[in-house]
């Protein structure tokens, strides 16, 4: 954060007007001209951004949905929120995403939806898996919260190709809020339903007025922006194209570092498309991970491990021999530190640790 976040700020104070009103309206349109999406809806946080989306679609009680078994909690959480139920599906290994090959077995009559999740800034194959969503009729909600500055194939921003596109503007993310989300869609139904669910249920097609200020056409929620965040969050885009190449320089050069050392393997990542939110990497065994992580705390470094699966949890226990691939890449996994103040001094002091470690 800097001064132009503060002046921001200052004139959402000056103006006396704090709930979303313009500065919200700004922040959508430049999410929405970002990701090159007709419509675009910010909401108080990622997870309210899914259940949101979800519920626009019409997915709720009795309905199932496909997660990814590697990825947040909130991704099968938002999908428990609509009173659908989320059924987990392996990762595949070279992208971390969710394994196309196995989906198919999982759908049944009552899986409405496929919610795809790119991890760490990196997709799935949106044209395979959009071809096997039409065939089976089935929305695809695509939590793409890591996924700020990454592109497809096709260079549509990521987001955009499913009925759709959730992100997130946590404290970590390459942009921030403190907290928010942003839902994306081309579908005008969506975006509307979108509107008037977040807002009491209020019927939003038409001007509020007191006349008809109070009337809730259906069952809705209080998942409003306000003038502050996206007075942060202006400020933030301002500085997006930036730390896009900062992150990108990032992984060059921890991959520069230590890609040498047969303990560790990098994700293939085309930083032409693909902007990293953090730099991971995947580890030669749990052990080992460990270690690095002691060793590095001891040198004064903090690292992130990666989420554990989500099949461990206790709400979704289940059979690690389900989900073969997510469990082991999740035993292997660490993100390393990857703020946009990182000088390039502290990359390589941080990998030279490592490195100390492994020699």
């Amino acid at each position: 954060m800097g001064i132009e976040e503060k002046n921001e700020l200052v004139s959402v104070m000056d103006s006396g007007w704090y709930t979303e009103s313009k500065k919200t309206r700004d922040f959508e349109n430049m999410f929405s001209s970002l990701t090159k999406s007709k419509y675009a809806v910010a909401v108080t946080s990622g997870t309210t951004a899914l259940f949101l989306g979800l519920k626009a679609l019409g997915i709720g009680l009795g309905d199932e949905v496909i997660v990814p078994d590697l990825t947040f909690v909130a991704s099968p959480n938002s999908v428990e929120l609509t009173g659908a139920k989320p059924i987990l599906v392996d990762i595949e290994p070279k992208s971390l995403n969710i394994d196309l090959k196995k989906i198919g077995k999982l759908v049944t009559k009552k899986t409405k939806a496929i919610m795809p999740v790119d991890f760490n800034g990196r997709s799935t194959d949106m044209k395979i898996l959009k071809e096997f969503a039409d065939k089976h009729n089935l929305s695809l909600v695509e939590d793409a919260c890591h996924a700020i500055g990454s592109f497809h194939e096709t260079s549509h921003h990521m987001g955009t190709q499913s009925d759709v596109g959730i992100f997130s503007f946590s404290t970590p993310k390459i942009i921030t809020t403190g907290q928010g989300g942003m839902i994306i869609t081309n579908n005008k139904k969506i975006y509307e339903n979108c509107l008037s669910l977040k807002d009491f249920g209020r019927d939003t097609s038409k001007k509020q007025n007191m006349l008809n200020a109070f009337k809730h056409d259906v069952i809705g929620y209080n998942f409003k922006f306000t003038e502050f965040q996206a007075a942060v969050g202006i400020a933030q885009m301002k500085k997006l194209k930036q730390r896009m190449l900062i992150k990108k320089k990032l992984f060059r050069l921890y991959r520069e570092q230590l890609e040498k050392f047969n303990e560790i393997d990098f994700i293939d990542t085309d930083l032409n498309k693909i902007t990293p939110w953090m730099i991971d990497i995947i580890i030669k065994n749990k052990k080992l991970k460990n270690k690095v992580i002691v060793n590095l705390k001891e040198n004064n470094i903090e690292t992130r491990i990666f989420y554990p699966p989500i099949h461990n949890l206790k709400p979704y226990k289940n059979s690690d021999k389900k989900f073969p691939v997510s469990s082991n890449i999740s035993s292997r996994g660490l993100w390393l530190p990857s703020s946009v103040s990182l000088t390039d001094d502290q990359v390589i002091r941080i990998s030279k640790a490592i490195s100390n470690l492994f020699r």
